[in-house]
């Protein structure tokens, strides 16, 4: 359900909202003038009512519904564009608001339940709508509501125009005015809910995406540098209380700038997407980490592992790129890496790495297309 939601806010159009919140508020409207006209033409509840101020709260809500469906009419064949429909989206905002602005006003906007409604309604737009037009119908709506509660405190209107003292009978209501009071306060309530649940679980998706983009090599689909730092140091720290083996392999892509010049720069970006994609594959998966540290720079953690075990990550690795061919331009092209390995031995992040960057310097040195560790074993491809 969670994610129907998330799929239909990122791909719905402008004007896909615009019927949506038409198809969820006409209905509602409609079923407000027809409770309404039954309760004129009811004896019981009728004399509850003053009815020259129900009759002109039907007319707006007639008028609201009105100019709602004739938005959903408007927007209906331009449902799939992409352009912003800034007209009608006011027009259903200001359709959906002022009738309910008014029916609070009607009945007592402190004491009854269209104020949570409206908020609700206001709520809802404003995940449907752009900012502009939901905050001109709140603008207009807030107004209505300011110049209504004036002129009751100026004596000029009466509170709750609509209704008379009889809705109550002594201490307690009438069944209908409860029942409606009721209906419209859990109805506005759900609605607050719902886009309040709606909202942070969106929240919630957008802060795991960045928290994941900022730990990812875009490239690659790699960790970046920065995750790499912050595992090999929790690796480190493990490794002093475990006294667990723990391997690491910085891994330099042979002659890269050359790829670049010679095949271009799309060549490139596709040799470190591959390399990242072997990598994933020459590990343990989740135990391990394959890390992209920048450019042609990557390099893997090993957890739990030897450098006789880590030996066997680059071999594989370098059989596999050895098996590999690229193409650019209609020319075929190989290309191969340097590895240097080290082995943990509580030592700090540092030095632990200076020392893989060490071997990864003997391998360049010694011909590159090698793998070197720090106990002086050496492999070349």
């Amino acid at each position: 359900m969670r994610q129907a939601v998330d799929d239909f806010i990122d791909r719905s159009t402008p004007a896909s909202r615009c019927l949506i919140g038409v198809m969820v508020s006409s209905p509602a409207i409609l079923a407000y003038m027809i409770a309404h006209g039954l309760a004129l033409y009811s004896s019981d509840v009728s004399i509850a009512l003053r009815p020259g101020a129900v009759w002109v709260l039907q007319g707006i809500l007639a008028l609201s519904f009105g100019v709602v469906v004739g938005a959903g009419v408007w927007v209906w064949p331009r449902r799939h564009s992409r352009e912003a429909q800034p007209l009608a989206s006011l027009a259903v905002a200001l359709g959906v608001g002022i009738p309910y602005t008014a029916i609070a006003i009607a009945v007592g906007s402190f004491t009854a339940g269209p104020n949570l409604v409206l908020l609700g309604v206001f709520a809802n737009g404003l995940m449907l709508f752009d900012r502009r037009p939901m905050l001109i119908a709140f603008g207009v709506c807030a107004a209505t509501l300011m110049v209504s509660d004036g002129l009751v405190l100026a004596g000029q209107v009466p509170y709750a125009p609509a209704i008379t003292a009889l809705v109550f009978h002594g201490d307690k209501a009438q069944w209908w005015w409860y029942v409606w009071r009721n209906v419209v306060f859990y109805l506005g309530l759900g609605s607050v809910v719902a886009v309040m649940v709606v909202l942070f679980g969106r929240l919630d998706a957008v802060h795991k995406q960045l928290n994941r983009l900022s730990y990812t090599d875009v490239l690659t689909g790699l960790a970046n540098r920065r995750y790499f730092m912050d595992r090999l140091q929790a690796e480190v720290v493990r490794q002093r209380r475990t006294h667990r083996p723990l391997s690491l392999i910085m891994i330099d892509v042979d002659h890269f700038k050359r790829v670049n010049d010679t095949h271009g720069h799309p060549a490139g970006d596709e040799v470190l997407a591959t390399l990242g994609m072997l990598m994933r594959e020459c590990v343990r998966n989740p135990t391990d980490l394959p890390v992209r540290l920048g450019g042609e720079e990557f390099a893997i953690v090993l957890p739990d592992a030897s450098l006789q075990e880590a030996h066997v990550v680059c071999e594989r690795l370098h059989q596999w790129l050895a098996r590999h061919e690229f193409m650019a331009e209609g020319h075929r092209f190989g290309v191969t890496v340097s590895m240097g390995l080290a082995q943990g031995h509580g030592q700090s992040v540092e030095a632990l790495m200076q020392q893989a960057d060490r071997n990864l310097y003997r391998a360049k040195q010694d011909g590159r297309n090698r793998s070197i560790s720090s106990d002086g074993a050496e492999m070349a491809a």
